[in-house]
């Protein structure tokens, strides 16, 4: 990789009412160390597309459109990406309706109002980055990440913007899991994200498959992935294909959040807290993820402040 090969084409998107376009310096979860923004601080940056050939997206505001900016795809392509990116085909309304019945979260649709799932641009990618960042802080995690962005040489350059992608599956197979290893990952990571790589190349992480498929059927089937369980499972099926019906129960953060809004105790099992989200959320688990997410940041440097 290293270059962007193909024209630069703008178009745009009119994105739904409740719409909420990032703004520079805002932390996007786990989206944040794939994004870019430009000098200027307008338009957010994006590798988007297949693994094995990615291209570039930026997105930027101007009025009540969404201008687009892309290298290496159509329009048509360029809005199709924006509008999965930011998740705009998601019925918003429908989560709030649920939020004003629910106290943990009353009023998060007024304090994040407009506030989408973001994502990534595929299964794959999701996947790689959880298995990476398993057990480990998010600095730790970002640090291996860009090992295996250099080692594979996943990046793409707008300008003078360089832009992160995927790691290319048939790089990470050139390196071998002892290659892999060698960057510091684990020897189950490493293996891992080796069988992760093939399994791109051998077409396994289909996301519109994994769209339609139930939930325990979509977990079930990733979970028989090496080095992946259900927690990786569900934060990959929530960022890779866009789906809104997974409580991440397991997250720690979560388990703390559910316990400081007086949901439930941390000692709680997982499928208690599995069980009040399909109560209260049903349909809207990842929404609800976010948003408990959003929150105890949120109020965590609130106290911080005060102190």
């Amino acid at each position: 990789m290293g270059g962007v090969v193909g024209d630069r084409i703008r178009t745009h998107v009119q994105p739904p009412p409740l719409s909420r376009f990032p703004r520079y310096g805002d932390e996007l979860e786990y989206a944040t160390r794939s994004t870019v923004w430009s000098p200027d601080g307008r338009t957010l940056w994006r590798a988007w597309g297949p693994a094995d050939r990615p291209w570039a997206l930026g997105v930027s505001v101007h009025g009540r459109r969404w201008q687009i900016e892309a290298r290496g795809a159509s329009p048509a392509a360029a809005r199709s990406a924006v509008r999965e990116m930011f998740s705009l085909e998601h019925d918003l309304p429908a989560f709030y309706r649920w939020v004003r019945r629910e106290p943990a979260l009353r009023g998060t649709e007024r304090t994040f109002r407009g506030v989408r799932l973001p994502r990534d641009p595929s299964l794959y990618e999701s996947l790689a980055q959880a298995i990476v960042g398993q057990q480990l802080s998010v600095r730790a995690a970002d640090t291996l990440w860009r090992r295996i962005l250099k080692a594979t040489h996943a990046y793409l350059r707008v300008d003078d913007i360089v832009l992160p992608c995927a790691p290319p599956p048939r790089a990470v197979r050139r390196l071998g899991p002892s290659g892999v290893r060698r960057l510091g990952l684990s020897r189950a990571k490493s293996t891992a994200l080796f069988s992760l790589s093939q399994g791109e190349i051998d077409g396994r992480f289909d996301a519109e498959e994994f769209r339609r498929l139930g939930r325990e059927a979509a977990i079930d089937r990733l979970d028989a992935e090496p080095g992946v369980g259900r927690w990786t499972a569900e934060n990959a099926l929530l960022r890779g294909a866009g789906r809104t019906d997974l409580f991440v129960a397991g997250d720690l953060g979560l388990r703390v959040a559910l316990a400081q809004y007086g949901v439930l105790s941390r000692r709680a099992p997982e499928e208690a807290a599995r069980a009040w989200a399909d109560e209260h959320y049903p349909g809207w688990g990842s929404y609800a993820t976010l948003y408990l997410w959003r929150k105890l940041v949120r109020d965590h440097r609130l106290r911080k402040n005060r102190g």
